[in-house]
């Protein structure tokens, strides 16, 4: 009897939480959960970053080093000084021969044929500037086309029965003496 009233002594003392607060707790410790997954990841992602340069970099000094032994050895074999270890060891890839380029005659042929189908190109400059002979032909001019006289208000047939459009203290002049006439 003591023991389960000592439990409900404890109980009624406020040992026993609130559902809102126990909600709090729980989003607490999930918070805090989180966060530690977090920086976990981005302490594992930096490891692995600074490995990965670890490696690029030691396949850098690799790819040199294996280019500065290839560039000896050419040396040596240039040199008549290599080795018949180094010579099995080094692979020489011949290049196949490329087509070879067209001959001055067959280039000829070719721009004759061109030459035949679409005509010559000749220069494209200056090519409507005039020619003495050109200055000097005067066939296709035409008087009655080519010396039209000008055309103004006095000579043109249209503007004949008008004339020029009167100022400004005409106009208003003549619109007082209509308005009077009325």
């Amino acid at each position: 009897q003591e023991q389960q009233e000592a439990v409900v002594s404890t109980q009624s003392t406020g040992m026993v939480k609130s559902d809102e607060h126990m909600k709090r707790v729980k989003e607490k410790l999930i918070s805090k959960q989180l966060t530690m997954e977090r920086t976990a990841k981005v302490t594992k992602s930096r490891k692995m970053k600074k490995l990965g340069k670890k490696v690029q970099q030691e396949v850098l000094k690799q790819r040199q080093q294996e280019k500065k032994q290839v560039m000896e050895t050419v040396k040596k074999m240039r040199k008549g000084k290599a080795d018949k270890e180094d010579i099995d060891n080094f692979e020489i890839n011949e290049e196949e021969p490329k087509e070879r380029p067209l001959s001055i005659k067959e280039m000829n042929r070719k721009r004759k044929a061109k030459e035949a189908k679409y005509g010559f190109g000749g220069k494209k400059k200056r090519a409507k500037t005039n020619t003495a002979e050109s200055y000097k032909d005067v066939s296709s001019f035409s008087s009655r086309i080519h010396s039209k006289p000008k055309r103004s208000a006095k000579n043109d047939k249209r503007m004949a029965g008008k004339g020029q459009r009167p100022g400004k203290n005409r106009r208003a002049q003549m619109k007082s003496n209509k308005s009077k006439k009325k």
